[in-house]
């Protein structure tokens, strides 16, 4: 796609916020633009279910760099948030970016990371950010943690959420750990 001058991709950005639609999505993805990021995650967010959403995801993923999303997640409160979002498009190449995300200052962050995880908690692309998060300070992360290492079924990853239940201090958390725990132990008899 040629590239759009300056007042042309704006006016874009404009009409596809006021009037979103997956095919006008993927369009202004493919300009390549970052500034088409805010609409396009909004648009992604604002629904929940559906074909439309899945094309929508589609759209921030192929916006959605690795690079762009550090720099994002390096920004102000406003841009963290934004890129927080795009982390729950589903991109495998997105999952290590949560990881910055728990453990941002901001609640919102911090919050929309969380769904972000729990978005992911079957997926083998986040085993090594699940075991780093079962000694968060967010007993809600360690809970998902907990639940994704139990849903991924490892055998090895037993002694960690043994030691994980050794010191842990939430009971639903702790609930959840010994699920998964009994769950390895099942799969591995």
């Amino acid at each position: 796609m040629p590239k759009l001058d300056e007042a042309s991709l704006l006016a874009r950005i404009a009409a596809f916020a006021q009037r979103p639609t997956p095919d006008a999505a993927l369009a202004l993805a493919h300009t390549g633009d970052e500034r088409a990021l805010p609409a396009l995650v909004k648009a992604m967010s604002d629904t929940m279910e559906g074909q439309d959403v899945v094309r929508y995801r589609q759209a921030v993923r192929s916006l959605a760099s690795v690079p762009l999303l550090q720099r994002w997640l390096a920004g102000d409160v406003a841009s963290r948030r934004v890129a927080a979002h795009a982390l729950t498009a589903h991109d495998p190449e997105h999952a290590p970016l949560i990881g910055l995300g728990l453990r941002d200052d901001d609640d919102q962050v911090r919050s929309i990371a969380r769904r972000a995880l729990r978005s992911w908690t079957a997926s083998s692309a986040l085993h090594d950010l699940f075991v780093t998060t079962l000694g968060h300070a967010d007993a809600r992360v360690r809970l998902l943690a907990a639940e994704g290492l139990g849903k991924l079924g490892r055998a090895d990853d037993l002694p960690a959420l043994n030691a994980a239940l050794t010191v842990e201090t939430d009971d639903i958390t702790r609930d959840r750990l010994a699920w998964a725990i009994e769950r390895l132990e099942d799969d591995d008899a």
